[in-house]
């Protein structure tokens, strides 16, 4: 065989060679990637205090990833602590609805600030029918605001759900928080268990 007509064959071998290798190595290094782009910190207490609350924990792990990126001292602009974000106000609250007070390490501590975000999306679960998308939408807008988008026919779709978020931050948070859901639940065996 002339060297001009060996090398079309050559490369033709090499490119399949190619293809096969990223068909069987592609999977696993796929998911390293994805991992590193969806860690995990609290690890242990996202899973206690999902299932003390009874709650998806790759939904709770992605709502931590989503608030704080689990940095435990975030605070946000308007004063949300912790890694779940959690308003001190909104602390009070949930104190009063519980009959609890917050422990002295305050909203800083994973565990406490876990127990009460958990808490709090869990009751925004109940309060919304178990709809995720409606009591993601209250957790970062305010279940007030988001009692008044359902009241808006403007927003609805046929089946009575919010189709279009009107606020650009709240459409995003919702976006991200569902989406590193999925992720979770796929990447992490310990958030695909749980509730």
């Amino acid at each position: 065989m002339n060297k001009r007509r060996m090398w079309p064959v050559v490369f033709a071998a090499i490119a399949a060679l190619l293809v096969l290798c990223g068909l069987i190595f592609g999977g696993r290094i796929a998911g390293s990637v994805k991992k590193r782009l969806y860690t995990v910190k609290y690890s242990d207490e996202i899973c206690a205090a999902a299932d003390a609350h009874g709650l998806p924990r790759a939904l709770v792990c992605a709502v931590v990833r989503t608030e704080s990126g689990f940095d435990p001292a975030a605070v946000s602009g308007a004063g949300a602590v912790g890694l779940m974000q959690v308003m001190p106000s909104t602390a009070e609250w949930i104190d009063y609805r519980r009959g609890t007070s917050l422990p002295e390490n305050g909203l800083y501590d994973p565990k406490t600030n876990l127990d009460y975000g958990c808490w709090l999306l869990s009751y925004l679960l109940d309060r919304y029918g178990g709809n995720e998308r409606h009591a993601l939408i209250a957790y970062n807008a305010g279940f007030g605001r988001a009692d008044e988008w359902l009241k808006d026919p403007a927003l609805l779709d046929e089946n009575g759900e919010i189709a279009e978020i009107p606020y650009p931050e709240t459409r995003s948070y919702v976006s991200k928080v569902l989406e590193a859901e999925k992720t979770y639940g796929e990447l992490y065996e310990e958030f695909a268990k749980g509730k």
